[in-house]
């Protein structure tokens, strides 16, 4: 059950998976909503009721899917709290009723900011100045004249469902801890969606749930870290790896080791804390020995010369036949030329086929989640013998082409396109068909590149490739992907 119907939350976990060698069984898309439009949390914990387990090995659930109907309904109070616990009751009953099938639950402390639309917009920036300071203690009289002020620009109904939105589900995380504790739950995480503010509101919600994990002695099954796009795939993963009881042994090197000390603006913990946190939630270990694979990040503020000499490492690594994933957080510094140089390396060195993994966006977490998760699954076919080297291709090939084309070639300059037509990116409206055809001009070529350079000369065949935007925004887009192996590399 994912957390929403973006290719991150919906379409990635299929696709990790599918590395795995595993399949996955997803409630229809009517019942997940889209965008602003609520998922139904009912008809959802009846298809989990209703679910038949023959040959299930786990069931893995977006709490805040069900409870609210996907990640934005968990940012409105309009699901009442009182619906809200007796959709999330039916995790207790499905265990009731299917106790050999374990849970693996997956859930966010509220962002700061609420959801940008074209209601919000007038009001945002001030709801989120004020979230991200009013956590603070003890305040000064300047800290509480600029709250007064922040408050006084946004909406009595707005400030006070964004209150509530966050009391409840607080209370709903509280519950999961406690179902946890009593056994309903293989495992849990609750994960940070983006606040990097020190004296933000989410520091009085992580204090209240590590108290209670502490107090019920739950902290080996229940995790509180950074993240949320990226838990799809990370529970996933780590339900497949309990199933088959096998978990990876990671080695990781960093291009510069300042940046485990380094502070992503999107989460409130260092780089390193982060690489940790997904560490334990997929159950692997770290590693000085020999390992599954080897995780390689390529940190933001890298010198030109330290950069190449790492990649120049990596492509070593690569041609030694060493499972390698690789992490790109440049995005970090905010360097547009910075952050297309790592992938442009790979490429030159002729290696760019032959990660296990790749993935460079939006934070440390979503980056880290995913590319570990590609490569944990990669590791686990390579340890039960099982060729997924077409699942694992795709993804890559996925990965480079919105990362690295879209991200950085494409939407910059179509997002500052639109804008100066009047045209609001994150509201595309009537203007979607256009700003999406737009996208396709820009990035088809580019994406016909990067195969052409990447993977054709491998052996691999293109047959299927479509792009468009999922939520009417430019924010994101939508890849289907179809590479087949006409040869065998080298051949």
């Amino acid at each position: 059950m994912p957390l929403d119907d973006r290719p991150a939350t919906a379409q990635f976990p299929l696709l990790t998976s599918a590395i795995c060698g595993a399949q996955l069984a997803t409630p229809p898309a009517s019942m997940l909503g889209h965008f602003s439009n609520a998922g139904d949390g009912d008809a959802l914990a009846r298809w989990l009721l209703d679910l038949d387990t023959t040959g299930v090995s786990a069931v893995v659930v977006s709490a805040d899917m069900l409870a609210y109907g996907g990640l934005v309904g968990s940012r409105t109070a309009a699901t009442p709290l009182a619906t809200a616990r007796a959709r999330v009751a039916a995790l207790a009953r499905f265990h009731e009723m299917h106790p050999a099938v374990p849970l693996y639950v997956f859930a966010t402390i509220m962002r700061l900011a609420s959801t940008e639309t074209p209601r919000t917009e007038a009001y945002l920036e001030a709801l989120t100045d004020y979230a991200r300071n009013a956590g603070a203690t003890p305040r000064s009289a300047a800290q509480n004249d600029a709250l007064t002020a922040w408050r006084g620009q946004i909406p009595d109904d707005a400030f006070w469902d964004y209150i509530g939105a966050r009391a409840r589900d607080l209370d709903i995380d509280e519950t999961l801890v406690r179902m946890a504790e009593s056994g309903d739950l293989r495992w849990l995480a609750i994960t940070q969606d983006d606040a990097g503010a020190p004296d933000g509101l989410q520091v009085s919600d992580q204090r209240t749930l590590n108290d209670e994990i502490r107090a019920l002695r739950v902290g080996a099954r229940v995790i509180v870290a950074p993240g949320a796009d990226e838990m799809g795939m990370v529970a996933t993963t780590r339900a497949i790896e309990d199933a088959l009881g096998w978990h990876p042994a990671i080695a990781l090197a960093y291009s510069d080791d300042r940046v485990a000390a380094a502070q992503d603006p999107l989460e409130d913990v260092a780089v390193g804390s982060t690489v940790s946190d997904v560490v334990r939630e997929l159950g692997a270990s770290q590693t000085t020995g020999a390992p599954s694979y080897v995780f390689d990040v390529l940190a933001p503020s890298t010198s030109a010369q330290a950069r190449d000499r790492f990649i120049a490492q990596i492509a070593d690594q690569l041609r030694a036949g060493t499972p390698t994933a690789i992490a790109d957080l440049s995005f970090i510094d905010d360097d547009l030329a910075e952050e297309r140089a790592g992938f442009e390396a790979l490429q030159a060195s002729g290696t760019g086929a032959l990660p296990a993994a790749f993935a460079s966006w939006n934070s440390t977490a979503n980056t880290v989640g995913t590319a570990l998760s590609a490569a944990s699954c990669a590791a686990l076919a390579a340890h039960g013998h099982i060729d997924t080297s077409a699942a694992r291709e795709n993804f890559l090939f996925d990965r480079y082409v919105d990362d690295y084309a879209y991200r950085l070639l494409v939407r910059p300059s179509l997002n500052a396109t639109l804008r100066s037509e009047g045209i609001g990116t994150y509201a595309l409206g009537a203007h979607e068909s256009d700003a999406e055809s737009r996208m396709r001009a820009a990035l088809w070529p580019l994406a016909v590149d990067v195969f052409d350079a990447v993977f054709a000369g491998r052996g691999w065949v293109q047959n299927g490739l479509s792009m468009y935007y999922p939520w009417q925004r430019t924010f994101e887009i939508r890849l289907d992907t179809a590479l087949t192996l006409r040869r065998a590399p080298g051949k």
